[in-house]
């Protein structure tokens, strides 16, 4: 039952990680059509002799409104929870990481420059 209901929840993170691309991709179209205008705005302006419009500022919360459901005390605990998952596969990616390169330089040094393998 433990195994399924993990899986529901790496299922519901995958969903979300696409909601929140989805939400960043069409905030960055949409900072860039505003980025454009802003250029013709500006080149019109300049053309005109009055004074550059200032450029747009960034927007560092462009998936924020996805957790406009949650209270400061869900939202502490999802942050707690996110750092936890984080930091548990980051550890493992790694552990898993050092792994792979240790084989590899263990396997480069059982090989020699002729590519034939030296006896041990």
């Amino acid at each position: 039952m433990t195994d399924q209901r993990k899986e529901e929840v790496i299922n519901q993170l995958h969903e979300l990680n696409i909601l929140i691309l989805h939400t960043k991709l069409k905030a960055t179209r949409t900072q860039s059509v505003l980025r454009a205008a802003t250029r013709v705005r500006n080149v019109e302006a300049a053309r005109r002799g009055v004074a550059p419009l200032q450029q747009l500022p960034k927007s560092s919360g462009t998936a924020a409104h996805m957790l406009d459901c949650l209270n400061e005390e869900e939202l502490s605990t999802l942050s707690e929870l996110l750092r936890r998952i984080i930091d548990n596969t980051d550890t493992r990616l790694l552990d898993e990481e050092y792994a792979e390169r240790r084989k590899a330089i263990h396997e480069f040094l059982m090989l020699n420059h002729t590519d034939t393998e030296v006896r041990e």
